[in-house]
């Protein structure tokens, strides 16, 4: 049987509402990441790190809002992502998530995790996820650095015409 538990998926978040608890530089990244996909992100903190407040006035679909007390609500939300560096605080949210049937990843965590963020290398329309099942990021890293030089950052515009030559054939084909 296979020890890794993930089934490899590449979700559309396009328009859907994402929580991010944290404010340091790992959430941040996580943030941006959502951003680039078209989530609609909340990001909950008692602190923002400097990248956050320089985004603040932004016109981006992000809300920063200070967490206030302990209580948690993950109404509305998709998915959610716990990146804090407060444990009992990310078993929380994880808990909560999970009774409530939301998909949620704590970083560093896997244990916690109902999915992980695989490396990602990205040319154009081309996606190559690399993980390694929660048990070292820094590999699956460093294998998406040395992908990235393999691959011609020209791939993406060549996949993109190579899409609109199926488009036409397909609709051909089909009428």
């Amino acid at each position: 049987m296979n020890k890794n538990p993930y089934y490899p998926l590449f979700l559309n978040l396009r328009g859907e509402s994402c929580l991010v608890f944290g404010g340091g530089k790992v959430a941040y990244r996580k943030v941006q990441a959502l951003l680039r996909r078209g989530a609609r992100v909340t990001c909950i903190s008692k602190e923002f790190c400097g990248p956050f407040k320089k985004n603040a006035g932004a016109r981006l679909p992000l809300r920063l809002k200070h967490m206030r007390g302990s209580k948690i609500n993950l109404n509305g939300a998709r998915l959610v992502i716990a990146a804090t560096s407060n444990r009992k605080f990310n078993e929380r949210v994880a808990r909560l998530s999970r009774r409530k049937r939301i998909w949620v990843n704590v970083v560093d965590d896997p244990e916690l995790c109902d999915f992980t963020v695989p490396a990602v290398v990205e040319r154009g329309p081309l996606q190559i996820a690399i993980s390694t099942g929660g048990t070292s990021p820094l590999f699956a890293r460093r294998l998406r650095e040395e992908l990235e030089k393999v691959i011609h950052p020209s791939t993406g515009r060549m996949l993109e015409k190579i899409g609109k030559i199926r488009g036409k054939w397909v609709k051909k084909k089909n009428s």
